[in-house]
């Protein structure tokens, strides 16, 4: 059996739940080709519709496609990717980590500390609704308490010491 010391946190990687993007990618592609067929009809302000849906097909690929959004927990911190986009949180920089409900969304939350500098570290006024500075997507294979425990884990752990002595050749 493979025992987890505290200090020893193994990579974990996580993919976002693809049923919701995958629906709106569904009815954005349907809609979209009526658009098209208005604009073939000759109604030029579908125009604007073809637009508007052709993003909405663009917005919806972009997270489902392999590598373009997922989560890494590792024994530094956390990867989050979204579209492509890398953030990396360190542990020591995430204060807090929650459950979170606004109507009927419930998701994880985190806070981060001041010693994080990035642009999702805003003041206490201007929190999104959740009351938290970031929010995870669902994850799939995983309910939010098992992700929230492991995350929670990782947090409490503490970081190996270094040690000062060199070691023998």
């Amino acid at each position: 059996m493979n025992k987890q010391t505290p200090s020893k946190i193994e990579p974990i990687r996580l993919t976002p739940e693809h049923s919701y993007p995958g629906l709106v990618l569904l009815v954005s592609i349907i809609l979209f080709a009526a658009a098209v067929e208005m604009v073939l009809q000759g109604i030029t302000e579908a125009w604007f519709l073809v637009g508007l849906l052709g993003l909405a097909v663009f917005a919806s690929l972009m997270t489902i496609l392999p590598g373009a959004c997922y989560l890494e927990i590792n024994e530094k911190g956390l990867k989050v990717v979204s579209r492509f986009r890398e953030t990396d949180y360190l542990w020591s920089q995430i204060e807090r980590i929650g459950i979170f409900e606004v109507g009927i969304i419930r998701r994880i939350g985190i806070d981060l500390n001041k010693s994080y500098r990035g642009p999702e570290r805003v003041p206490e006024y201007m929190k999104p609704a959740s009351g938290y500075h970031v929010t995870l997507p669902l994850m799939k294979g995983l309910e939010l308490e098992e992700l929230l425990a492991i995350l929670e884990r990782c947090l409490k752990a503490e970081p190996e010491a270094p040690t000062s002595e060199p070691e023998s050749p």
